[in-house]
């Protein structure tokens, strides 16, 4: 008789099981992989042939129905530990399973898993903060900006079938080559998908999270303050919340480590570790801080008399602002009077010589109407204006880098960019931050943070204070949280003021939020309507805001929601609203 199994069809919009029959032929062939929970197969569902997952195994068919048989089972795919996992996060991010076991399964054909060699290594940390941290069971470990991961990841890996999250996958990359120089056995995922399925230390990025590897005996996650460990398309899973609910599944050890560890980390119960105050100042840079109100500007509102000098200098300089392009408007240099259409008095953009509209077409000479100077200066430059005006004041040629940059000229000293800059740039003297305010008055709940998380990644540009590099910050608000807490080198100073802020305005993790965009995203709050525990605010931007403070029934509350045809978007606790 046929064996029966469950099978997940790998449709997101299906998201139910159905029952197939396995036929003794396809378990007879000879390549035939392991008939498991987690095991990739094809099967027939509403005329197609798709791919699934089978859940379980050998299950009592229901009565009175002819089931179809399964057409291959084709790959060994994720183990039963990550399958029950994908039913967890469907409760935390308003997904289905497919999202997550998709991430899960490599996207090559996988026969066989050899049998675990794994083993815990024969080095062991040498840093007496790591071996506590992991000594801890589970802890948040507060790091300098540029202290060695390597002592963190020998200590996780010293406990055998350990989990290592870096924020990026070249990072994931260069850290596995330091340890296979140890003599650790590391896998880095996807590529290494097999060997991490036998147990190897496992070492990599945001999907790493669902990386095969079972029965962890250690998880650490590294940087865990960076976004990209957020997925950007919903449903919006966080990777240090899955990576943790498995190491709770399987008793393991876990650690998080960051020079600025985010709010949601500091509020999980663990305890705080630290380094002596001052190892942990020796790992910051040096930070100048300009008060562009006291200091008379050289170039419009964003170049400082500090600045002109550093550009002066025979130093590599990166300059960091977070607008692209041109300014739209420009101001008289002599008497102050905003560029203004003769015809409509819109406002008017500099482009050389010309004052010009870019919608209405109004095109006229730059000359003021109210002194008749021809200097004109424009309103809160972008990336290339910026770029234009350093050419001329350091009279050297300037490198202008973007998100859509390939590469940059390895050759050049002066960059202007976005923050994309500073993972474009290997190291620099110094890192500018042209217009700070910008980050701090950001118009998202996580600004301090976010800012905070800037300052980190030029820490690590410039290296420590020790080597002299330096960042520069030009603000109107040289008091704010984010910038003491960089000058002491303290980033728990800004963690106690933004948690009282937060708890204040109710916002995560004092909350819980659900954001809701999208083409159906009206009729789907009409069809909510109103519920107990739950607030709506909006729409804001064709946005609405759900509040919660408890995020399980706030999830469970929207599953049961009949979802309306068009686009809808729902994001769960995201890092940018």
């Amino acid at each position: 008789m046929s064996l029966v199994v469950r099978i997940l069809p790998d449709e997101p919009a299906v998201d139910r099981d159905f029952d197939y029959l396995l036929p003794d032929s396809l378990l007879a062939a000879p390549d035939c992989p392991p008939i498991k929970i987690g095991t990739v197969v094809r099967v027939d569902l509403r005329g197609r042939r798709i791919r699934g997952w089978i859940t379980a195994v050998d299950v009592d068919p229901p009565k009175g129905v002819d089931l179809r048989a399964v057409k291959k089972v084709s790959s060994c795919g994720p183990p039963a530990g990550i399958v029950e996992l994908a039913s967890w996060a469907c409760n935390q991010w308003m997904g289905s399973r497919v999202h997550f076991l998709r991430t899960a399964t490599h996207d090559r054909v996988v026969s066989s898993i050899p049998d675990s060699t794994s083993r815990p290594p024969a080095v062991v940390p040498n840093e007496h903060l790591s071996q506590e941290a992991f000594r801890r069971r589970g802890a948040v470990v507060r790091t300098p900006p540029n202290s060695d991961d390597f002592s963190l990841a020998v200590a996780a890996a010293s406990y055998g079938r350990a989990l290592i999250l870096t924020p990026t996958l070249a990072r994931a990359q260069r850290l596995a080559v330091a340890m296979r120089r140890a003599g650790i056995d590391v896998a880095v995922v996807p590529r290494d998908w097999v060997a991490s399925a036998a147990g190897a230390v496992t070492i990599g990025a945001r999907s790493a999270a669902w990386a095969p590897i079972d029965d962890l005996e250690a998880v650490l996650v590294l940087d865990e303050h960076d976004e990209s460990y957020q997925q950007e398309s919903a449903p919006t899973w966080h990777a240090r919340d899955v990576v943790l609910e498995r190491a709770k599944r399987d008793g393991a050890r876990w650690v998080i480590a960051s020079p600025t560890p985010s709010l949601e980390a500091l509020t999980c119960g663990a305890p705080l570790l630290t380094p002596d105050r001052t190892v942990e100042r020796a790992g910051w840079s040096i930070l100048d801080v300009v008060d562009l109100r006291e200091e008379p500007p050289m170039a419009g509102s964003w170049c400082s008399e500090t600045l002109s000098r550093v550009l002066r200098d025979n130093r590599k300089v990166v300059c960091v602002l977070n607008r692209k392009g041109r300014a739209r408007f420009a101001y008289c240099d002599q008497c102050g009077e905003l560029a203004r259409s003769e015809i409509t008095g819109r406002p008017l953009g500099l482009d050389g010589t010309r004052l010009v509209h870019p919608v209405d077409g109004d095109d006229r000479p730059a000359v003021c109407q109210v002194c008749s100077s021809t200097k004109f200066r424009r309103v809160k430059l972008g990336v290339t204006g910026v770029a234009e005006e350093l050419t001329r004041l350091a009279r050297r040629p300037v490198e202008e880098v973007s998100s859509e940059t390939d590469s940059v000229a390895p050759e050049a000293d002066l960059y202007v960019g976005t923050e994309a800059v500073l993972h474009r740039v290997d190291k620099a003297d110094v890192v500018v931050f042209l217009d700070f305010d910008q980050e701090l008055l950001a118009p998202r709940y996580r600004a301090a943070e976010q800012a905070m998380s800037l300052l980190v990644q030029a820490a690590r540009m410039v290296g420590r204070r020790e080597d002299g590099g330096r960042i520069l910050i030009q603000t109107r608000m040289p008091q704010h949280p984010v910038i003491e807490a960089a000058r002491t080198a303290d980033p728990g100073s800004l963690a106690r003021t933004e948690l009282v802020m937060r708890r204040e305005l109710q916002q995560p993790p004092e909350a819980h939020w659900a954001i809701v965009s999208g083409q159906a995203a009206a009729e789907f709050i009409r069809r909510l309507g109103i519920q107990d525990g739950l607030e709506i605010l909006g729409p804001s931007n064709d946005r609405w805001r759900i509040r919660s403070d408890d995020r399980e029934q706030m999830v469970a509350t929207l599953k049961s929601v009949d979802r309306p045809p068009g686009r809808l978007r729902i994001e769960i606790n995201p890092l940018r609203a």
